[in-house]
This record gives structure tokens, sequence and C-alpha cells, in this order.
């Protein structure tokens, strides 16, 4: 049923709700066009029912669609599809709220784009994951997997997202009941030990990757401003040649050292010896800087791991 008062009475739907649920069904209804209408008058009352009252008075062919989209007229929002998206993009887990119910409410607000012509069907998988990936809460542990792994697989349709973190839900939920139940018991003597409550191996593991992605940076954070201050005393101590050969009678014109000849110089841009970084003119290689960084550490005693 669906009245379009507010606050929306108990036992009724909201106008966006109802809308979609019927529009579906008058999709699926192999039925001539005046049962639907008919069907569509049995669910309204109130407001509602006033608004396709004032349509059949004014309008007597009126179809099922003209009654869909009176009342979209009338109780529908007045947003854009654009407005939607940036209400969309900014749509965030708040605290305490479950994953499940967050992917709820997204899917509710892409709907509405997508009624309004504001993206494609095929489009609403990449949006869904790209806003849970980014607007759930950094602390819940089912949306750190899924920030993990969404890249290693396409993106899943609503139903099978929200499955997985439904059945991840209901595991932790399990577990938390048992821990619950297993501390509320009390000891009955010092002979009977507790029960121990293994901790989740999934969880652990997640936890030890994320521990050594820090260290890993930390490293490299390290063996980037050691190899730049190396590299900055290396130049303050190397002896100028013209200063060495200036007093000496006939001396032959110092020779100019090419970058290839000075030892340990490569360009924190592309990774490649012989010239500095703002020198370089070549593509950006984070990948060959990191591995050349690493491999400096290693020498140093820096890295994590070294003897």
């Amino acid at each position: 049923m669906f009245s379009g008062m507010r606050p929306t009475p108990s036992g009724e739907e909201e106008y966006d709700a109802w809308a979609e649920q019927t529009t579906h069904m008058l999709e699926e209804w192999q039925c001539g066009d005046g049962i639907k209408k008919q069907r569509i008058v049995d669910s309204l009352k109130g407001p509602a029912a006033d608004i396709i009252r004032f349509l059949k008075a004014q309008n007597p062919n009126a179809t099922a669609n003209d009654y869909m989209q009176a009342l979209k007229t009338a109780f529908g929002t007045t947003e854009s599809s654009s407005d939607l998206l940036v209400k969309f993009r900014h749509t965030f887990q708040s605290e305490g709220e479950k994953l499940s119910s967050y992917l709820l409410r997204l899917d509710k607000l892409l709907h509405s784009i997508f009624r309004k012509g504001g993206l494609q069907l095929a489009d609403m998988n990449r949006l869904r994951i790209e806003q849970v990936v980014r607007g759930t809460l950094q602390h819940d542990m089912i949306a750190m997997r899924i920030r993990m792994t969404h890249k290693l697989r396409p993106p899943l349709t609503f139903n099978e997202l929200l499955r997985e973190v439904r059945e991840e839900e209901d595991i932790l939920q399990g577990r938390s009941d048992v821990k619950s139940t297993v501390m509320s018991k009390p000891v009955a003597s010092v002979t009977k030990p507790v029960p121990e409550v293994k901790a989740d191996p999934e969880v652990e593991r997640l936890k030890n990757e994320l521990s050594a992605m820090k260290v890993e940076i930390n490293n490299l954070k390290v063996a980037t401003v050691t190899a730049a201050a190396a590299q900055t005393e290396n130049q303050s101590q190397r002896p100028d040649p013209t200063t060495k050969n200036k007093f000496k009678r006939n001396a032959p014109p110092p020779r100019q050292k090419t970058y290839s000849e000075q030892p340990g110089i490569f360009c924190y841009r592309c990774g490649e010896d012989g010239h500095y970084m703002r020198e370089c003119d070549g593509v950006e290689n984070l990948q060959r800087v990191n591995k050349r960084l690493i491999k400096l550490t290693k020498k140093s005693g820096n890295y994590h791991g070294s003897q």
C-alpha cells in the first residue's frame, strides 16, 4: 500500500520502494492495461488515490504508465541524475552499521540514478564496488578483504556481493557469540580449564599482511632518505679536478667525468644509471626504482630481515 503521507504510516511503503516494485510488476504481468490500472488503484489510498482519481476525471483514457507518471510527479524526487550521483559518491558507512545494510542503501541510490537515466545497467556493478572500496569503514574486516581483492576479479553483482558479505557477517557473529558464551560461564573448579577460543585465522592473516606492508613501506622510506643523504655527501666530498690542477705548470685540462663513470648514481624517476632525477626525460618506472632501493637497503643492512 502507498498513500503518500508523511511520515510513512505503519504497514505502508515509501514512494521509491513502492514505485520500483510496482514498475517491475507492471513489466512482468501478462494482462491487459485495464487490469494493471485496477491493481495500481487497489494499492493506493489517501493523497495518492486522490491523484489518480483527478487524472481519471481529466483523462478517462489514461494508461497504467500515465498513472505511474502522475504519481512520480507528485511524490517522486526532484533531484536530477547528476545530483543523485553526487549523493551516491558521498554516501559512507556509518559507525556501527553492518556492511550488508550499507550495501542496501547504496543499491537503493543506484536504482534511483538508473531510473533517472544517469547510468547504464552495465556500469552498476562497477560503480557499486568502487563506492564500497572508498566508502566503508577502515576497520571493518569484511570491507578490508574486499578492498584487497576487488581488483583480482570482475565486479560482482549486487546479489553475489550481498551473499558473500552476509555469509561472512554470520560467521563473525557466530564466533563472537561463542566467545561471549565462553567468557560468561563461571569457572567450576581450578582443575577444569576454560576452553580456549581460537583466533580467526583469516583475521590474523590479514593483520600480518598489513603489518608486513607497513614495515616494508617504512624500510623503503628509510632507504630513500639514506640513499639521498649518501649521494649528497659523496658529491660534497668529491675533489674538484680544476682546483687540483690549477697550480700545476703545463697541466692538461681536467677531463669531465661522464655520468656513466660515476658509481652508485641512478635516477629516482626511471631507475637507470648515469643521471639524476632532475635531468631525466625518461618514462617514470617506480617498480625499477623500488627494486634498486631495496637492493641498496639490503647492502646497508637496513632491510627487514637482513643479518
